[in-house]
């Protein structure tokens, strides 16, 4: 399997990023809650990225009913991942890049990064729901926390053995609770991530992690060669899933209710399982589609799908995997996508 890409862009800190005016004339215009929009973060590109309007990779947005994307950055900016705060008045968009981390106020009109030398490759935010001057930062160099809108960002590294980290996340019932999916284990803070402890999985370069949302202690993690592992008592004890056999495993999603779960991988094809993920079936593959990165569940209907791959672009389907269209964005490495109002 062929080692992933990973490049380092050398730009000034504080560098502010002008949009090309494809938004709304205003920050906040046209917000209906009702109305959602379709974000994809898309890494890097196989020739050229069509179905959209501008640029060649970076963040593209589109309404859900929509099949046009226009482009919310600067053209050309390695991006891993996307995160989001919003409490209240407050509303701030965030990119995990190759040149650090963007931090959008307007809702994307304009960009700054907001991470130091240390921190110049981003490749998971998570943003405290509650405190919108804390943020946290996986990179190749560990996990860093800012507590003061990324003016200092600190290295936590307490508890690791080795610092690569791919992707963070946040218990979504428990803020000080985050988990860390790390080239030789999955780690666990407890307390905002001053320390951290390894969960033991018995797998080493873990890709992705996701929480159960029926079950609290559920926990499910994608590995390389190694298919998916699950624990259902918090992390105390792990099995391997069955089905998916030894997939590399880049993307485990959920259906909002928790009643499905999707995972998406290496030359394997999509996958589904029940909200147990104890057992899985192929439920799509096309022989063009290399590798998948990215599923979405749309949080209002369940049955939408959407799918972010390697080289060629995102297919959507509209009857939960039953038939598929391509979704844009043809050409492009797709790392995430998320549904945001």
């Amino acid at each position: 399997m062929p080692a992933q890409l990973r490049t380092v862009l050398v730009l000034p800190a504080l560098m502010w990023i002008l949009l090309p005016g494809n938004l709304p004339s205003a920050p906040g215009a046209d917000r209906n809650p009702e109305a959602m929009r379709i974000f994809a973060a898309v890494f890097s590109v196989q020739g050229s990225v069509s179905g959209s309007s501008a640029g060649r990779f970076g963040v593209f947005v589109r309404q859900a009913a929509d099949t046009a994307w226009s482009m919310v950055t600067r053209s050309n900016v390695f991006t891993f991942g996307l995160g989001r705060f919003e409490r209240g008045s407050t509303r701030r968009l965030y990119i995990a890049a190759g040149n650090g981390l963007h931090r959008s106020t307007d809702d994307g009109h304009s960009w700054r990064i907001v991470t130091s030398w240390e921190t110049m490759e981003v490749l998971s935010v998570v943003p405290d729901p509650v405190d919108s001057a804390t943020v946290y930062a996986a990179t190749p160099w560990g996990v860093f926390k800012t507590i003061d809108d990324g003016l200092v960002w600190v290295h936590k590294e307490k508890g690791f053995k080795r610092w690569f980290v791919r992707m963070l996340i946040m218990d979504p019932g428990d803020r000080r609770v985050l988990y860390a999916a790390a080239e030789d284990d999955l780690y666990r803070s407890t307390d905002a991530g001053e320390s951290w402890e390894p969960l033991k999985v018995g797998a080493s370069q873990i890709l992705t992690v996701l929480l159960g949302r029926r079950n609290p202690e559920f926990i499910a993690v994608g590995v390389e060669d190694g298919g998916i592992r699950l624990s259902e008592d918090g992390g105390r004890h792990w099995k391997t899933a069955e089905g998916i056999g030894n997939s590399t495993v880049y993307v485990i999603a959920g259906s909002p209710d928790g009643a499905r779960l999707y995972a998406g991988g290496w030359q394997s094809g999509l996958w589904e399982s029940d909200g147990t993920g104890r057992s899985w079936r192929r439920l799509w593959a096309d022989p063009n589609v290399e590798a998948i990165f990215a599923v979405c569940v749309d949080p209002r209907d369940p049955n939408h799908l959407l799918v972010g791959t390697d080289g060629q672009g995102v297919y959507e389907s509209t009857d939960r995997g039953r038939s598929w269209n391509r979704g844009g964005l043809m050409g492009g490495k797709v790392k995430q996508i998320e549904f945001y109002p």
